[in-house]
């Protein structure tokens, strides 16, 4: 029997983001594998109620009118309850108020439903729980899904600390695709080094820490060197600001948003990621997969990919002379950055493969529908 999966996102393409990108590779790959697979989302002006997206019927239906969180869930409800005999599992990226929905069908139609967490500690999934107007809407339910995905050791821990059990929580972490993310073998440290970030442009993500530490390393007269940024957000008008004021807008250059970052990392020498908070971020993965060593905030998620001093280096969140230090070290021990390459290129192949990630997938589904 073909195994029908709903998969329930706030957003989907052709927003991109990391929940978003992997929400996109699970209904690709699964639809590969011979899975039934729907996406329930958010509507956007602009975009179609319906559209078929690389083989995935993709429904725009999740309207967000005052007052906002009623009309939030019943619509997400709505489509679930019309389109019920399309799936067997619920697939729910994210808590929000759809994992309310989500809960109501399992107990109304026996629909098995997973709940992927995106984000731990204080700002993560169940951080701001709290935060969320009519949050009361989710406290009642999120703790009654069937099966809990943790991405990273970190989420994990928050979830048992939450009082969930163990046995109801499974980690599989994000996953890249290694065919498609590889290294660029002719690329050389001869010439000028390029640094890359790849993200929103947001306070998350701590490009004022990359910036200072970008000022540092020229100050001691390493110039030779790029600093490309790729993607886009809410703070790229204060962040060209403050490249302004640092005087090193020569060295820097804001790429915007693009559907095709690989050429990025295989053109690049080091990827950073300062983030304040994350998961398990796709970029980090991608960065491993395409050979890349990498300097990364200090964040519990993070060190399930990154090994201090093997594929790269960890630095305290916001600490710009840290970043700066271990930036300066890599570009005078290129034959240290490219071991570390290798190790990270290693690493993504044996522990964040798609192709086995999904497997694991279908393993939860087949065993929650006693299969």
């Amino acid at each position: 029997m073909e195994l029908g999966i709903l998969m329930v996102i706030g957003l989907y393409y052709p927003i991109i983001g990391g929940a978003e990108r992997e929400c996109q590779k699970h209904a690709e790959s699964l639809k590969r594998l011979g899975c039934k697979v729907t996406v329930l989302t958010q509507y956007m002006k602009g975009l179609p109620e319906y559209e078929i997206v690389n083989g995935v019927s993709v429904y725009r239906k999740i309207k967000a009118t005052t007052p906002w969180a009623i009309t939030y869930l019943l619509s997400a409800l709505r489509f679930m309850i019309r389109s019920r005999r399309e799936y067997e599992i619920i697939q729910c990226y994210g808590i929000f108020y759809h994992t309310t929905a989500c809960v109501i069908m399992k107990y109304l139609y026996r629909k098995k439903v997973l709940q992927r967490l995106e984000c731990a500690g204080p700002n993560g999934d169940l951080g701001r729980i709290n935060k969320i107007k009519c949050s009361v809407l989710i406290k009642l339910c999120w703790k009654k899904v069937d099966k809990f995905i943790a991405i990273s050791k970190e989420i994990l821990n928050d979830l048992v600390n939450c009082g969930v059990k163990k046995e109801k929580i499974t980690y599989i972490p994000n996953s890249v695709d290694t065919d498609y993310y590889t290294p660029y073998t002719l690329k050389t440290w001869d010439s000028p080094k390029n640094i890359l970030f790849v993200g929103r442009l947001t306070e998350q993500k701590g490009i004022d820490t990359l910036f200072c530490a970008m000022k540092e390393v020229i100050d001691k007269g390493i110039n030779r060197l790029s600093l490309s940024l790729v993607g886009d957000g809410p703070l790229r008008g204060e962040l060209e600001r403050m490249v302004n004021d640092l005087g090193i807008t020569k060295y820097v250059r804001f790429v915007g948003s693009t559907n095709d970052v690989t050429q990025y990392y295989q053109n690049s020498h080091i990827l950073v990621i300062p983030s304040n908070w994350e998961g398990l971020p796709l970029v980090l993965l991608e960065g491993m997969a395409c050979g890349l060593p990498i300097l990364a905030s200090d964040l519990d998620g993070i060190r399930d990919g990154i090994e201090d001093g093997v594929n790269g280096f960890l630095f305290t969140p916001g600490n710009a002379s840290q970043l700066s230090s271990k930036i300066t070290y890599l570009l005078e021990n290129p034959e240290k950055a490219e071991e570390m390459g290798r190790v990270s290129r290693e690493k993504a192949v044996a522990l964040f493969s798609l192709r086995e990630n999904m497997h694991k997938y279908v393993g939860v589904y087949k065993s929650l529908l006693g299969q």
